[in-house]
């Protein structure tokens, strides 16, 4: 997933009521929508659908980390909170892990000690 994405519990509950919005609109029959305005809400409404589940599996990852594997192996993408750059883990059209090749390329940082972790209590 490119572009905006759900960072926190507070956006993903925001978006709920927006989509749970979208769609009382989409749904009222009485609604006088011009056909390219029901267009564009229908698009921001299936994105906004799949920016939640995005992000709702990689809550699910977090949770439950065996999800990972299954995820990976039905080829669905899902927000990884375990680094800072918020990329999907597994690209949905060719199914193969983006971070793959770049891990071959970079070589791994040390683990940090505990002494450079601890360093502020210090003080």
């Amino acid at each position: 997933m490119q572009g905006r994405l759900i960072k926190n519990d507070a956006e993903y509950e925001r978006a709920r009521v927006a989509l749970l919005e979208m769609a009382a609109r989409l749904d009222d029959p009485l609604k006088d929508m011009e056909p390219d305005e029901r267009i564009k809400t229908h698009k921001i409404y299936d994105r906004t659908a799949d920016l939640m589940k995005y992000y709702s599996r990689g809550r699910d990852v977090e949770r439950e980390p065996r999800l990972r594997g299954q995820y990976e192996a039905a080829g669905w993408a899902y927000q990884d909170f375990s680094s800072p750059a918020d990329t999907p883990r597994m690209s949905p059209e060719t199914k193969t892990s983006p971070k793959t090749e770049e891990a071959a390329k970079q070589t791994p940082e040390p683990p940090k000690t505990a002494s450079k972790v601890s360093s502020w209590l210090d003080d």
